[in-house]
């Protein structure tokens, strides 16, 4: 089946195609993926998507699909990508802040986090920057100076760390884990420059965490108007 090759049902729900998306994902059939994937984005490229997102209860696995396509990106516009690199750190944000499962969920909501770095990094910093440049305009004190300075990959390489840092918890299965996400998602070379960020280490990580929620909220408000 080609990629265009589909009938686009209306009827199909968000959480069908969700759920088809991340079962297919594992399997490696990329052809087949991309088909759901494309239906998927097709619910959310008209007017009131941004609410459909917004209102979305299983954000985790929504916030994957939003990785899946710049994984597995069939139309290769950046502009189309920062979209979906914005709306699945939304979804992973909203997800960690909201789930209740403890340690061991918020560690696994941070694997999602830096599957979605590691895919979508480069299309998530125009929206970082833009966000840092007004906010240096208002005098916003969530930013660090080096921030301002540095520019969005300071913020990105601090949320970066935090995110692989919070997959710790996952306790034994956690270097596999993080060696699965850098293999399958190409993120050796971004993992490696993260990590190699010896002075990211003089951030709060409660620090990091609120510049992190800030920017999903920004991106939500957004998304609140679409």
């Amino acid at each position: 089946m080609g990629l265009f090759d589909f009938q686009n049902n209306s009827n199909s729900s968000l959480k069908t195609l969700v759920d088809k998306c991340i079962e297919l994902e594992p399997k490696g059939n990329s052809s087949e993926l991309q088909n759901y994937l494309f239906q998927l984005y097709s619910q959310f490229n008209k007017p009131g998507a941004g609410k459909k997102i917004i209102s979305y209860p299983e954000k985790d696995n929504l916030a994957l699909c939003f990785a899946f396509m710049l994984h597995y990106d069939w139309i290769h516009d950046s502009d189309i990508r920062e979209v979906w690199a914005e709306d699945g750190f939304y979804c992973i944000m909203e997800y960690i802040d909201h789930q209740p499962y403890g340690r061991q969920g918020q560690s696994e909501a941070m694997a999602i986090l830096f599957t979605l770095l590691c895919v979508g990094r480069d299309s998530l910093k125009p929206k970082v920057q833009d966000v840092l440049n007004k906010s240096r305009m208002l005098g916003t004190p969530v930013f660090h100076t080096d921030d301002y300075t540095i520019g969005a990959n300071n913020v990105i390489d601090q949320i970066s760390l935090m995110a692989a840092s919070g997959i710790r918890d996952l306790g034994q299965t956690a270097i596999p884990i993080l060696a699965k996400i850098i293999g399958r998602y190409n993120g050796a070379s971004f993992f490696e420059s993260t990590i190699k960020r010896n002075d990211l280490l003089k951030y709060d990580p409660m620090d990091v965490v609120a510049k992190a929620r800030f920017i999903r909220n920004i991106i939500g408000s957004i998304l609140n108007d679409m």
